[in-house]
């Protein structure tokens, strides 16, 4: 075999390589939306309902869910596929485990949102980590009704 077609054949090697990687990236972060959805739209529920409870965080997702019938839908938005029917609040409480018992005035260290085994998102969208959006809020002091 000539030196050329030595390159030739590692230079081929070597890009169909990347693009398996590539691929199967890919393909595991599409496998990963819906969760990165439930997470955030997560967040987005928690946030909504430590503002308008005065930061006191909720004891289940039943009690958390009430913000989605006390919110205008103008000002909560979720990402979700199927945001609006009950089978996307079932999907919620089967990807995501929030702890109950937290406590908002020490949030620095706690992630109170996480996968159901307790381990961190492995995919999340930019800006829209759940424990984050929470922090931020409480840390910005934001409660009450206006924003």
């Amino acid at each position: 075999m000539t030196r050329r077609r030595k390159i030739i054949l590692a230079t081929s090697a070597a890009a169909l390589a990347v693009a398996v990687w590539i691929g199967i990236r890919v393909v595991y972060s599409l496998r990963r939306l819906p969760e990165a959805y439930a997470a955030w739209d997560t967040g987005t529920l928690l946030v909504e309902y430590l503002r308008t409870h005065d930061n006191h965080w909720p004891t289940s997702w039943d009690d958390l869910f009430t913000v989605l019938d006390t919110s205008p839908a103008s000002q909560l938005v979720l990402r979700g596929p199927h945001s609006a029917e009950q089978d996307y609040k079932e999907s919620l409480r089967k990807m995501i485990r929030v702890d109950w018992s937290f406590d908002p005035a020490r949030p620095s260290d706690v992630s109170p949102v996480t996968r159901p085994d307790g381990s961190t998102f492995p995919v999340l969208w930019n800006g829209a980590d759940p424990n984050e959006m929470i922090r931020e809020h409480l840390e910005l002091g934001h409660s009450g009704p206006d924003r």
